[in-house]
């Protein structure tokens, strides 16, 4: 860092006034920073008029502020914000690391900041320790107080003219006057009972409703929308076109709809069609209340919509996390900002989601999270049923027991697991190899946190499950699957470089969860105990799915092309085989619907009719140009199990190539 010693107290102003002797010092009055309401109830302001907590209490009309006289104070003010900035440099010369994003953690006394907590959350103004603006905020002050002597106040940004040409309005999707929300309505909106039902369809659904809508505030919300629709927030409206957009694919997967697939299909596109035209006449892109809901349940909609991961849905999410940063959700509620109970419990239900969703969803397009854990501090959401809490709760209720499958239980256990489970997503993105040690160490992190999963949801034989509801069926399933696949990632790599811990963890977490895949896949077949569910076999399962069998097609040809000492042994082969077999089957029937699935079926095809061989026996002689599947299909060079060099396996590059088939492949 420069050396700032050179600077230290050149900033000190020691002009004295030339009626007051040298050297004598007078007391000035202070400006107040808060308003008279705030200071009284020792709450945080945001110095607005009216700031955020007078008018979160309608009372606009009382915010007011203890002013000083307009003469002698300002000086004093320019010269108390410059002693505080000479104070600021001085820390930064005594402390170069006070700036970085590591240092803020939770006991970091800058949680604590009146600085940081009177940011305007409503605006998304929230900015850490390490924005230029946060040294900004003092000189501006600054800048405050010599316009006010000077006479000279600056224009604000908003009665600056734009360049000529330009429209500030312009957005990537449309302007906001291209969508008036009464011709959205009049073109997409149903009537009011068809919408009753699609709503109650998706409150019922169980599985897709998004944490962070409580259920008696939607409805409270539902009928003020129709008891005055041309007064509904855009953003809300955007909301409720989504909830009917995915209420009609359910209705539709169920077979209670009476229209035929396609106008069901078409049906929740124009539905989806409208969410986006909300979006756009809210200003989805501008950090406000309700902004971050709509984008999550818009993106939910384009996620649903195909087996195979949306990478649409994935540039949203990544929007999303990004706006939730600037609005300072991944700050604790009790750590920043003057928020309700009620108000703090969402924001942290909201946050948890973000954090699920964006390290789920990076994980399926094999990018890093855009969520950095380190640097967050949001607790987690107690487990709560909506009727515990609402918007005039003074003090939230301790968390229910966890021997009930009730309230968040489910959401609140997948949250626990993200922290292991980003520790295993870095470590597969990172360059860097773990020692036998720390890959030791992590190991036994996964597996304290399935631990600490409550019994009620373990997964358990369907045999034993005749009475559960599907939903807690399937939620089993989504639990179980994280462990599984953060053992079958973190040890996949190593386990091609011979680590027997690795070998052993990823062959067993593999078959688990292949096997555990086929016995759900059975009862959503017709016919079974959750076809009426199917619905719930979404493209997050597919992909946990698929990768567990690419793990055990890894393991065969590891054992193939292995030495005899090897740690996966013949009759290792033999069990996986008919795990294959019926893995198989399953990506062939899904090859319509999921491009990956028809890659996977291909892939295990070429492994089970490949030549099998042993490292130093002669490898029968096979064409690689026309080597064809039991299906008819050439693979060609695509055929990825026989190379000579175990240690020269890229999975990696294999997946890429089993994704980017050429076209006349695709069209066969």
């Amino acid at each position: 860092m420069s050396d700032f010693s050179s600077l230290t107290g050149k900033f000190r102003i020691h002009k004295e006034p030339p009626h007051k002797p040298p050297g004598k010092v007078t007391k000035r009055p202070r400006e107040s920073l808060s308003c008279n309401q705030c200071k009284s109830a020792k709450l945080r302001c945001n110095r607005r008029q009216p700031c955020s907590s007078c008018a979160r209490k309608d009372e606009p009309a009382l915010c007011s502020y203890q002013r000083t006289s307009p003469g002698s104070s300002h000086s004093a003010s320019a010269e108390d914000r410059l002693a505080h900035l000479e104070s600021l440099v001085k820390d930064l010369m005594q402390n170069p690391n006070l700036g970085r994003s590591g240092n803020n953690t939770v006991g970091d006394q800058s949680l604590k900041d009146p600085r940081v907590a009177d940011q305007n959350l409503d605006e998304g103004r929230y900015v850490g320790s390490t924005h230029w603006s946060a040294i900004l905020d003092d000189i501006q002050e600054l800048k405050t107080a010599v316009a006010r002597r000077e006479h000279t106040p600056e224009p604000s940004p908003e009665t600056l003219s734009p360049p000529p040409g330009s429209n500030k309005e312009m957005l990537i999707f449309g302007l906001p006057s291209d969508y008036p929300l009464e011709q959205v309505m009049d073109q997409h909106l149903p009537s009011k009972v068809e919408v009753d039902r699609l709503v109650a369809i998706y409150f019922q659904g169980e599985s897709f409703i998004i944490p962070f809508i409580h259920t008696l505030q939607f409805q409270r919300q539902y009928r003020a929308f129709w008891d005055d629709p041309k007064h509904v927030s855009p953003l809300w409206l955007s909301m409720l076109f989504s909830i009917c957009s995915v209420s009609t694919l359910i209705r539709g997967t169920v077979g209670i709809s009476p229209t035929s697939k396609e106008d069901v299909i078409a049906e929740a596109c124009q539905l989806l069609e409208a969410s986006g035209k909300c979006l756009v006449r809210g200003e989805y892109y501008r950090p406000q209340p309700l902004v971050l809901e709509a984008l999550i349940m818009y993106a939910q909609c384009k996620n649903m919509q195909s087996l195979d991961p949306s990478r649409e849905a994935g540039a949203i999410f990544g929007m999303v996390v990004r706006m939730a940063h600037e609005m300072g959700y991944h700050r604790d509620p009790d750590s920043l900002g003057s928020f309700s109970p009620f108000e703090g419990e969402m924001r942290r239900r909201l946050w948890a989601l973000c954090k699920q969703v964006d390290l789920m969803v990076s994980f399926q397009l094999g990018l890093p999270s855009n969520i950095c854990l380190e640097n967050c501090d949001t607790k987690s959401p107690r487990n709560l049923t909506d009727s515990d809490f609402d918007v005039d709760t003074k003090v939230l209720p301790p968390s229910r027991s966890e021997d009930q499958p009730i309230g968040l239980l489910w959401f609140i256990v997948k949250d626990r697991q993200m922290v292991s489970f980003y520790k295993v997503c870095r470590d597969a993105l990172s360059f860097h190899e773990k020692s036998h040690t720390e890959i030791q160490q992590l190991d036994s992190e996964i597996r304290r946190m399935y631990t600490t999963i409550p019994s009620v949801l373990r997964t358990r034989p369907l045999a034993e499950s005749l009475t559960d509801p599907p939903f807690l069926i399937m939620t089993r399933i989504y639990v179980e699957f994280i462990y599984l696949k953060s053992l079958c990632v973190f040890h996949r790599k190593y386990m091609t470089r011979g680590n027997r811990l690795s070998t052993e963890s990823c062959m067993e977490a593999g078959q688990r969860l292949v096997r555990q895949f086929i016995e759900i896949y059975s009862e959503l077949s017709p016919g079974g105990q959750l076809y009426g569910h199917r619905w719930m076999l979404t493209n997050f399962t597919m992909n946990d799915f698929l990768l567990g069998v690419m793990v055990l097609c890894l393991v065969v040809h590891i054992h193939r092309r292995g030495p005899e000492s090897s740690v996966i042994k013949p009759q290792t082969e033999e069990t996986i085989r008919p795990l294959l077999k019926q893995a198989h089957a399953i990506c062939v029937e899904k090859s319509s619907a999921s491009r990956d699935a028809r890659y996977v079926s291909r892939a295990i095809t070429a492994l089970l009719d490949g030549p099998v061989t042993r490292v130093g026996a002669p490898a029968l002689p096979v064409d690689q140009q026309t080597y064809s599947t039991m299906d008819g299909t050439s693979l060609g060079w695509l055929d990825p199990f026989y190379i000579e060099d175990n240690e020269g396996l890229d999975w990696g590059l294999l997946d890429s190539l089993l994704s980017n088939q050429p076209e006349e492949e695709e069209s066969g």
